[in-house]
């Protein structure tokens, strides 16, 4: 399997910003794609633009502390709140049964949580980077965060995103 360089990054990035595509650093080990500004009618030559891209650079798993850091340099990233700013996020997400200003304000946050998971990061680097909580200072704390906030996503991807796109209609 191909394997993208260090030395491509900045290709890479132009490459897939081309597209109409957003880019950006999500704290300092994660980037995330974005296609939700792009017109509906244009989404689908965007997966194929995308899928030529991933074809053309290969795996870059092993680049993506690279890649954060490329984006920050270049101006494309979400901050995550300095270390010592633990109230940034409550011990529990919402558990109700429509999108609230919280779920908007910490959507980056889900992202995260949704792409750690499926890659398999160990949850205790996932609270210490993307929560801002201290496993070894606070264990039940960052499980506790962790596990409702990754649980959110889960729903806000599922049926979460159903229903909001169901409130929009009406």
């Amino acid at each position: 399997m191909k394997r993208m360089q260090e030395k491509d990054i900045p290709a890479f990035v132009r490459d897939v910003v081309a597209t109409g595509c957003d880019i950006c650093a999500v704290g300092p080990s994660f980037y995330s794609l974005g296609d939700t500004d792009v017109p509906r009618d244009k989404r689908k030559g965007l997966h194929k633009k995308l899928g030529e891209i991933d074809a053309r650079y290969g795996s870059r798993d092993h680049l993506r502390y690279q890649i954060a850091a490329h984006l920050r340099s270049i101006g494309r990233y979400i901050d995550a709140p300095p270390m010592e700013d633990e109230d940034w996020i409550d011990n529990e997400a919402p558990e109700l049964a429509g999108v609230t200003p919280y779920d908007v304000a910490h959507f980056p946050t889900y992202v995260v949580l949704l792409m750690a998971q499926d890659k398999g990061i160990d949850w205790r680097k996932v609270a210490r980077a993307t929560l801002n909580i201290d496993p070894e200072r606070q264990p039940e704390r960052a499980r506790r965060v962790w596990a409702s906030h990754l649980a959110r996503a889960r729903w806000l991807a599922t049926s979460g995103c159903d229903r909001l796109r169901s409130d929009l209609l009406q």
